[in-house]
């Protein structure tokens, strides 16, 4: 079992930082359309990132252990987080992959291993709403 411990502390009105072991503090606030300053994370950005650095980097497992030419990679995310009886909730994530492989052959390896990723992301599978994974791979040659 792993574990992974943050701490925060409120720094005055909307604002606070998020502390974790000896890495950078990140200043976080409320989003903008909740009374949050413009210029730092909010959780919301956080959680959306942490999907879609999450994505990456289990797609990465699966691009070394498949022997993909992986040459460049951008992703774009986007969390709709709505209204609900329930109060705010995520309704759904869509993520959008842009890649740029070795062969032809490593373009239909890269869309596995972005299933892979799709299925097999710790952090993705730890939410209760929808991830959906789009993933355009051109072969370089």
């Amino acid at each position: 079992m792993w574990q992974y411990k943050t701490s925060v502390e409120w720094k005055g009105g909307e604002r606070a930082n998020l502390h974790c072991h000896e890495k950078p503090t990140v200043a976080i606030t409320a989003p903008p359309e909740f009374g949050g300053e413009r210029d730092h994370w909010s959780p919301e950005d956080l959680l959306v990132g942490a999907i879609e650095s999450c994505m990456l980097l289990t797609l990465l497992f699966f691009v070394d252990k498949m022997k993909i030419d992986m040459r460049s990679y951008r992703s774009e995310a986007v969390g709709d987080l709505d209204r609900t009886s329930n109060g705010l909730r995520f309704q759904n994530m869509a993520m959008e992959v842009h890649a740029e492989v070795g062969t032809a052959e490593d373009v239909e390896k890269f869309s596995q291993a972005a299933e892979n990723a799709e299925k097999f992301c710790p952090v993705s599978s730890a939410v209760n709403f929808p991830v959906s994974l789009k993933v355009q791979a051109t072969p370089a040659d």
